[in-house]
């Protein structure tokens, strides 16, 4: 069977990881490998991990940004398959067995992710459990997946970062994973860039629904506040994308920003009136609005930052 290697990115979450580890032990499939990538400044989780009675191996990576924590997991790792989660997750027993069966019984799978489901710290607000229901499959701001019951290979499939996994070799012939967050600046398109270079490389994508997550969500994650702050970082990760591999010259800048205005006007004008209200229609429109203005943001960084655009155009991070 192949061999899979956990990789667990955390910034300053120790409770977190805690409990992700705990989760861990009861795994059905028992030979695995665990690393935890401290992305924080300094390295205080060694200890803690230490004392927790776990195999888990500890990396540090002091260069900020997601990307590079993930980046620093795949290097350490010694598995043929990369398995990455985030430390706010804890895990079904037959989760990395479910993946380690469908890599070995799909050679042609690149990559694959699962179900996804939330695990709530408090229940959720009614309004929340609406807005939900537009997309029963997946609702992306919490990284919530339920494709099908049934297997999948795709061509164009999909997956959430607190669930994937993805052949090495494939991680690696795809330049790896873009940027994504640093701090609170969001500059890139993360995982969603690695399963567009995977669909550009033409490498096939599964969904395997027995690899099951849960996504622990606080009550601070059940707000229109962290909606909010989701679609500004959805409307960075669209430009990114947008221009990515690519240097644009001021022009086209500029030409994508007018049309920006033209398509958002709309919901722009409509957005105070509709700010207190929860209802799904109201809901959408705000969060069109704050998408646009991140859009927006962003070109306009594009346009005074010499810098960001080398960034945006650079291929290859692993």
């Amino acid at each position: 069977m192949v061999q899979l290697s956990l990789v667990v990115p955390t910034y300053r979450r120790p409770a977190d990881v805690e409990r992700c580890l705990a989760s861990l032990q009861h795994q059905t499939l028992k030979d695995f490998e665990v690393l935890v990538v401290d992305n924080s400044p300094d390295a205080e989780l060694r200890t803690r991990i230490g004392s927790l009675d776990s195999a888990a191996r500890y990396v540090h990576e002091p260069r900020l940004g997601l990307h590079n924590a993930r980046h620093a997991g795949a290097r350490a790792a010694r598995g043929d398959v990369l398995v990455f989660t985030d430390d706010d997750a804890v895990f079904d027993p037959n989760w990395l067995v479910a993946y380690a069966r469908a890599f070995e019984e799909h050679p042609d799978m690149a990559a694959a992710g699962g179900r996804v489901l939330p695990k709530w710290d408090v229940p959720p607000h009614e309004w929340l459990c609406l807005a939900m229901q537009a997309d029963p499959r997946m609702f992306p701001a919490l990284s919530l997946l339920d494709l099908s019951e049934s297997f999948q290979l795709e061509p164009d499939g999909i997956f959430f970062g607190v669930n994937m996994a993805v052949r090495r070799e494939a991680l690696f012939a795809a330049g790896g994973f873009n940027p994504e967050i640093f701090g609170d600046s969001w500059l890139g398109d993360g995982e969603t860039g690695l399963n567009r270079k995977l669909w550009s490389m033409q490498r096939l994508i599964g969904y395997v629904p027995e690899a099951l997550v849960y996504h622990c969500i606080g009550a601070e994650r059940m707000t229109r506040a962290y909606l909010r702050r989701r679609q500004l970082h959805e409307g960075a990760c669209d430009m990114y994308a947008r221009f990515h591999g690519i240097r644009p010259p001021l022009s086209s800048l500029l030409a994508t920003a007018v049309a920006i205005v033209r398509e958002s006007a709309r919901d722009w004008a409509a957005e105070p009136i509709l700010r207190r209200r929860t209802d799904p229609r109201a809901l959408r429109v705000q969060l069109r609005a704050v998408r646009a203005w991140a859009r927006l943001e962003y070109v306009v960084r594009l346009m005074l930052s010499p810098q960001l655009r080398e960034l945006v155009a650079r291929e290859t991070w692993l």
